[in-house]
């Protein structure tokens, strides 16, 4: 059996926002990704995470490098750890 991960609230929050920057429903992004637009809302909705394949497809498709989709995750993650 696998380890359980940590819930990463800031996961889908980074999608949801490159994704509105880019002007994609979740739909688009899924037609972009070749997957289901329910995968889609999983991700942002937090029930399921992306592996790292995954991250590098989703920032391909939000035209964006995978850094920066990592690097805004990082500094909302900090953040919140500050505020805690």
């Amino acid at each position: 059996m696998g380890v359980p991960r940590k819930k990463l609230p800031e996961v889908g929050v980074a999608i949801r926002h490159f994704r509105y920057e880019v002007g994609l429903s979740q739909d688009g992004l899924a037609d972009r990704m070749d997957v289901s637009p329910s995968y889609i809302s999983m991700l942002e909705s937090g029930k399921r995470y992306p592996s790292i394949e995954t991250l590098i497809r989703l920032a391909v498709a939000l035209d964006i490098t995978p850094g920066t989709l990592l690097d805004y995750i990082a500094e909302r993650y900090l953040r919140r750890k500050e505020d805690s």
